[in-house]
C-alpha cells in the first residue's frame, strides 16, 4: 500500500507531534519566534517621544507601546540607537529601538 519510505516519514512525523502534544500536556511553553528574537536581543530597549525636536524617554514600556500603536503605522528608520519611528513628521513621534518593537510586537492589543 505504502512504500517503506513513506511510511517511515509518517511515523517520523507523528513522533514529532506526539513530542509537541506532551510538551504542551506537561505545560511547557515554547517561544514564538517573536519571543525567541525579543529574548536574544541583548540591548535594553529603548523608548523616546519626540515633540517639536525635543526627545525625552519614555521608561514605561508598556505605555511606550500603548501610545505607538495610536499614532498609526511605524516605519523602520535609523536615527543613532533607534529603528522605528511611529507617528507623522507633523506631530507627536516615538522611536523604538528593535528590542522595544519586538516587545510591542508581541502585545496582544498591537
Amino acid at each position: 500500500m505504502f512504500s517503506e519510505r513513506t511510511l517511515f516519514i509518517i511515523n517520523v512525523s507523528l513522533a514529532i507531534f506526539s513530542v509537541l502534544l506532551l510538551l504542551i500536556l506537561l505545560g511547557v511553553k515554547l517561544p514564538t519566534l517573536g519571543q525567541a528574537r525579543y529574548v536574544l536581543d541583548k540591548e535594553e530597549p529603548l523608548c523616546m517621544i519626540n515633540w517639536q525636536d525635543q526627545f525625552t524617554s519614555l521608561e514605561d514600556l508598556d505605555r511606550c507601546c500603548l501610545q505607538a500603536r495610536q499614532q498609526g503605522d511605524c516605519q523602520q528608520e535609523s536615527k543613532e540607537n533607534l529603528d522605528w519611528v511611529c507617528g507623522s513628521d507633523a506631530g507627536l513621534q516615538l522611536w523604538l529601538n528593535n528590542k522595544a518593537y519586538n516587545y510591542c510586537k508581541q502585545q496582544p492589543y498591537w
